[in-house]
């Protein structure tokens, strides 16, 4: 679609097509193609995952200079496009701070707004506790140095562009036993390589802007999101780890957790039933 500034705005439907909306928001880097991870779920429990890509990922137009706070603007024009009026917002890993930004601009238009192994302040006391040693020093570095996390997605697209298959074997070294078992089927190996693909098909100007706008001002405190949010974490997760779950419960003022033993950042995906029917079966508002 076309956005009322006139940026191109890409976007892929995943589930039920009648079913109750809800957008999908991608982790960095990835892309609207994420959304695929809850296709069956959404299938089964009668749900319309609407999966955006946002600037400079996929095929959205980038938007130079933009703040967290411009992407509601973007989710409207879409919702208005597709001609719904109310809808849930969902999004896992790097994707927090654009979920919370729909709740602080859009409170009137939401239903539900759920955080999926999500990625909170990486600057605040003690959330890094149990993360994997090299994503940890990658953000220590970028909180240190923002500009590192634009050099970071450079070099990480430019080995991603020459070597794909050795950027997916070394993310998988990064989790945990529990993560690689999901990615070990031959669809998964693929879903996660075309994502990759895709995050980084317009280079890695997006990526690295969004890697630059997670560890500076977002521009608004979790403290001032007044809806409620439902959380989900796995304590087997070294990406996001269950300390940066439990600083987002308590800082959120309206935060539901759930916190699931012996389950990884990935483990939401065979749970998503459960979790959508968790969200149902919370009033709408």
């Amino acid at each position: 679609m076309v956005l009322r500034d006139g940026r191109a705005l890409g976007y892929a439907e995943y589930g039920d097509p009648h079913g109750v909306p809800f957008f999908f928001m991608h982790g960095v880097p990835s892309s609207r193609l994420a959304g695929s991870l809850i296709d069956a779920s959404a299938q089964r429990r009668g749900i319309r995952v609407i999966a955006p890509d946002r600037p400079g990922y996929g095929v959205s137009d980038a938007q130079p200079d933009r703040a967290i706070l411009d992407w509601p603007r973007d989710i409207a024009d879409l919702a208005d496009h597709l001609g719904l009026g109310r809808f849930g917002v969902m999004g896992i890993s790097g994707a927090v701070p654009y979920v919370l930004a729909c709740a602080i601009v859009l409170p009137e238009r939401l239903s539900h707004v759920a955080l999926l192994s999500g990625l909170g302040p990486l600057g605040a006391p003690g959330v890094m506790a149990g993360m994997n040693r090299q994503s940890a020093g990658l953000y220590r570095l970028a909180l240190h140095s923002p500009r590192a996390g634009r050099v970071w997605m450079k070099m990480l697209a430019q080995t991603a562009a020459r070597a794909p298959q050795m950027v997916y074997r070394q993310q998988l070294n990064y989790l945990p036993e529990c993560d690689r078992a999901v990615f070990a089927s031959d669809s998964m190996r693929a879903m996660r390589l075309d994502d990759f693909a895709e995050a980084f098909r317009q280079g890695a100007a997006g990526p690295g802007q969004e890697a630059v706008l997670h560890v500076t001002d977002w521009g608004f405190a979790l403290g001032d999101v007044d809806l409620e949010v439902y959380l989900w974490q796995g304590t087997s997760d070294r990406h996001h780890p269950v300390a940066m779950g439990r600083y987002l419960a308590e800082a959120l003022p309206h935060a539901h957790a759930t916190v699931v033993e012996g389950v990884g950042a990935f483990g939401f995906i065979e749970r998503m039933d459960g979790i959508f029917d968790a969200l149902l079966d919370c009033p709408a508002r």
